[in-house]
């Protein structure tokens, strides 16, 4: 049985400005890009989209609100609604000096402001957040010591849900809207669950178009993971900038891709760092989720035992004789300099060596 929430009710017939802020690694590329493809069917329903190249949302991020206002007091009779989707604006727009300017624009030309952001629990997203930086080649702690940073460090990212929201209490006259990303609700495809929320109609016959599918985002594995940590610690070590190597992200991933390792998910936490994590967001988690949905947050997020899966490296000479030969082909499609690539292997031997 799914578990029921409260979320505010929209009023289609309501001139609305709707802002679909994220958040980052919460399915918001997903769901841009489903809405986009969606355009025309979004149109239909007197929803006029951002552009494909994000003008709206990237010129919010960037407080020039000339185009926003050029759309709101040129938006043609036969709209009722504009739609922005970007995680860029995820916390760009959680500042009361922007609040306030999107409110009173809005306002001014007769329309309602409402923002909706998809929630995570923490545990997930600190994984999949992680994974994201080390596959990126960004420095990064270890899993624990990067948990508790962010734990300890809400200027780096807040994910206490009622502290990162909190700018938002000062604005009634805006619509909230978060949504729980939780397997226990009725709608848990996140694209369908926003349209709905909207109270958007799925199209009859063929129903809302499919998204086009999309590795970028793909975790690459625990396998992956540690490669990506050990490329970086090593380029590092020798004084070399990745990020001046274009495909830093992709060339790991698409190996992973094509060896399978992206279907063993790393996972970083062991019990007592999930029990840690758990506890520490667990009174402000229920807090958020009784006010905004109705229920307690273990009804759509129930506490479940950790299944840690990490990768050490490899064990048997085979193995390490096929890591290192993928890690010489992963330097060649980098495009990782000559010169130093000697001093890399010798490095990387030494690490598979203990």
């Amino acid at each position: 049985m799914p578990t029921s929430f409260a979320l505010p009710q929209i009023n289609s017939d309501e001139r609305m400005l709707w802002i679909h802020a994220g958040p980052h690694k919460a399915a918001s590329s997903y769901v841009t890009e489903r809405l986009r493809k969606n355009r025309t069917t979004l149109a239909a329903q007197r929803v006029l989209m951002d552009g494909d190249n994000n003008l709206l949302a990237n010129s919010i991020a960037e407080k020039n609100y000339q185009p926003l206002e050029q759309a709101l007091s040129g938006l043609p009779s036969d709209f009722q609604r504009i739609l922005i989707s970007s995680s860029s604006l995820d916390t760009r727009i959680l500042k009361r000096s922007v609040l306030t300017i999107l409110r009173d624009m809005a306002s001014s030309y007769g329309f309602k402001l409402g923002i909706s952001y998809f929630i995570r629990d923490q545990q997930s997203w600190l994984n999949s957040v992680y994974c994201h930086r080390v596959r990126r080649f960004r420095s990064t702690q270890d899993f624990p010591d990067y948990c508790r940073y962010i734990m300890n460090n809400s200027s780096s990212w807040d994910i206490s849900y009622p502290s990162k929201f909190s700018p938002l209490k000062d604005y009634p006259e805006i619509v909230k809207m978060f949504l729980p990303l939780s397997r226990l609700v009725e709608i848990t495809d996140p694209f369908l669950a926003l349209t709905s929320a909207l109270g958007l109609k799925e199209p009859p016959g063929l129903g809302w178009l499919k998204g086009e599918p999309s590795k970028k985002n793909i975790q690459p594995g625990a396998k992956g993971i540690w490669m990506s940590r050990i490329c970086y610690q090593l380029m590092e070590s020798l004084g070399f900038d990745p990020d001046v190597l274009n495909r830093k992200g992709k060339v790991i991933r698409d190996l992973a891709i094509e060896r399978g390792w992206d279907q063993e998910k790393f996972d970083g936490f062991d019990q007592p760092l999930l029990d840690r994590v758990t506890g520490f967001y667990a009174s402000s988690n229920d807090a958020f989720s009784r006010e905004h949905w109705g229920v307690s947050w273990n009804e759509l997020f129930p506490v479940k035992a950790a299944s840690q899966f990490v990768y050490s490296g490899p064990a048997s000479e085979q193995e390490k004789k096929e890591m290192r030969r993928l890690m010489v082909r992963v330097l060649r499609e980098l495009h990782f300099p000559w010169p130093l690539r000697k001093r890399f292997f010798n490095g990387y031997d030494a690490i598979v060596a203990g």
